[in-house]
């Protein structure tokens, strides 16, 4: 079976998305040769379709590199998703003749990531509520509705088999044994230390892993080529 060049980039990053993914699921660690080691390969790839290359693509390249470094920087992701971004804009920064495919890819994932988030924090409150036949974050009681409201979607508490997770709660200034809320999501200040990790009572936000969304967008929007090189 011959591949031509654009086959082997949609390989190499799905392979590489792949790899990123289970990691990015099992440790939330990645580590960075991962990307330079695909990412030098893509860009090796330019030596026999450098004819191919237009300014789009470089455009793309840019666009796609200045995007990842922004959502680290404003900590909305890590750094290793930082650079998954820039390894997948040397890989394949455009296709289908016009898609920015790191920044549909990256756009796509952030939606399905957030959709996915507030139905799991939403199922398990609800859960919670059945069970005690009482409303959650009884123990805020200083925090406004709206609050509240945003909490339903945004935090649960803690279950045991959660690794990876920030607590989402602090004790309040205004009264002793009452909380409020923390509702800043960010793996930076991701917390593992055993108070956290042994909890049932606490409140916290997951850190989900981004990556992993990141493969399953891309092998969706690149479906029908999957299709065509393998079938």
């Amino acid at each position: 079976m011959e591949f031509d060049t654009v086959q082997i980039r949609i390989i190499l990053l799905l392979v590489m998305l792949g790899i990123g993914g289970v990691l990015d699921f099992k440790t939330r660690k990645i580590p960075d040769i991962l990307w330079l080691v695909f990412g030098g390969i893509g860009t090796i790839l330019y030596i026999w379709d450098y004819h191919t290359i237009t300014s789009y693509h470089i455009i793309a390249i840019l666009t796609s590199a200045f995007v990842g470094v922004a959502i680290w920087r404003w900590k909305i992701a890590g750094l290793a998703d930082c650079f998954a971004i820039i390894a997948m804009a040397v890989i394949l920064p455009v296709h289908y003749e016009f898609v920015m495919m790191p920044i549909m890819t990256l756009v796509v994932a952030f939606f399905v990531l957030i959709f996915s988030t507030m139905i799991y924090n939403i199922s398990l409150n609800l859960a919670e509520m059945i069970q005690t036949k009482r409303w959650v974050f009884s123990e805020f009681k200083y925090e406004s509705k709206f609050k509240k409201a945003f909490a339903f979607l945004a935090i649960h508490r803690k279950r045991r088999h959660e690794k990876f997770a920030i607590s989402a709660e602090k004790n309040s200034e205004i009264e002793s044994n009452t909380k409020s809320f923390v509702l800043l999501l960010s793996k930076n200040n991701m917390t593992r230390d055993n108070k956290i990790q042994q909890s049932n009572q606490m409140y916290v936000q997951n850190i989900p892993p981004l990556i992993t969304f990141l493969f399953g967008v891309a092998v969706f929007l690149l479906l029908p080529e999957i299709i065509l090189i393998f079938f």
